[in-house]
């Protein structure tokens, strides 16, 4: 197994499985069919979200076999089919207040600018460099798959949405829509996880089944605080808790046992769903869906440094994994919001000198 210090036993080499990983390449790309099915996305939309799938693919493979793995083709296949997914589903969520092009914009800004540069510190490297400086663990890469997104989409929050943007989506939700939503985007986020160890091994049962189990309790998890809130969130409930869930468990998926899965689902999912669902109804969905997916990454993350197996505090006593948890979540936040501020700012002189041309 990968250990907490991302080698493999005493080797820094991990030599992929080539089956495992393009197996788990083509089963990353339910994540974003899923949230495709759920928000009814269109023929304009689902177009401009493959593209911007496209160039993050493309750039993610490039990158992988340039810089780093050029002979490690497998795994260079699966993270680039993972930055494409990731990239698009990043462009479904935007779509709902920004519209198709300037979701797919934004969605490529952060992949290959955030969510690329986060990832290879955090996986690709070895030992990865977010475990060399802060001492974190982070199996599943949620620092870039979550946190990197949620700041990214925070700083963009404070853009005027669109009028027309919902014009792109069929948003009447039903729950048989939503649970095939649901269940795609936990086989296709239970296979990414499973192909970040890249061999199969003793481990892979393990992790299987944390992430499965992890993903569907935090569904349960979801719709169960939301009716208690008094707010029910209805069919979207389910999706929302999988991603919830899949956010509090990543860190450590091949680390926990079952109790401590169970701890940090259940406390990780129902404090990002008591930030989502009882703040103001005329506060932004963006920003407060930004803050608890955050809020899932830091409980998640919490509980691993505690609980983890052989290394958490509960086994040796020392705070220090809680630190390096949040240091490197504080620091991601960082570099990620700033870089999207400056993308930001970038795309508002863009849309002036295109404005000033149309009116010459």
């Amino acid at each position: 197994m990968r250990g907490p210090n991302g080698d493999e036993g005493s080797s820094n080499v991990i030599v992929s499985d080539p089956l495992l990983q393009f197996t788990c390449a083509g089963l990353v790309l339910l994540v974003p069919l899923g949230l495709a099915i759920m928000v009814g996305a269109r023929r304009l939309l689902a177009a401009a979200a493959l593209g911007a799938g496209a160039v993050s693919a493309v750039t993610s493979l490039l990158a992988r076999l340039i810089i780093s793995s050029p002979s490690d083709l497998a795994a260079s296949v699966l993270d680039a089919a993972a930055a494409g997914a990731f990239a698009v589903s990043f462009a479904l969520l935007l779509a709902q207040r920004y519209g198709a092009r300037t979701s797919a914009v934004v969605a490529s800004l952060w992949s290959v600018l955030i969510y690329q540069p986060v990832f290879w510190v955090t996986v690709i490297t070895v030992p990865p460099i977010t475990q060399t400086v802060f001492g974190a663990v982070d199996f599943a890469a949620v620092f870039a798959t979550h946190v990197s997104a949620a700041a990214a989409a925070a700083v963009f929050a404070w853009r005027p949405a669109r009028g027309d943007a919902r014009s792109l989506l069929n948003t009447g939700a039903s729950w048989p829509r939503a649970s095939i939503a649901a269940a795609l985007l936990t086989v296709g986020a239970s296979a990414w996880m499973l192909g970040l160890e890249r061999v199969a091994s003793d481990s892979s049962g393990r992790i299987a089944l944390n992430s499965v189990a992890g993903l569907l309790l935090g569904a349960g998890v979801w719709l169960i605080v939301s009716q208690i809130a008094a707010r029910w969130s209805g069919p979207r409930g389910l999706v929302a808790g999988v991603i919830a869930g899949w956010a509090s468990v990543g860190a450590g998926v091949a680390f926990l046992s079952p109790a401590a899965l169970v701890a940090s689902v259940v406390l990780g999912t129902a404090a990002a769903t008591a930030v989502v669902v009882r703040a103001g109804e005329r506060s932004n969905p963006t920003l407060r869906t930004a803050v608890g997916t955050v809020v899932a990454v830091v409980v998640g993350g919490t509980v691993l440094a505690i609980l983890a197996d052989g290394f958490g505090m509960s086994a040796t006593g020392s705070v220090a994994l809680v630190a390096g948890q949040l240091g490197a979540v504080i620091a991601v936040l960082v570099y990620s919001m700033a870089v999207a501020l400056l993308c930001r700012l970038a795309l508002g002189v863009v849309a002036k000198a295109r404005s000033s041309r149309q009116r010459g």
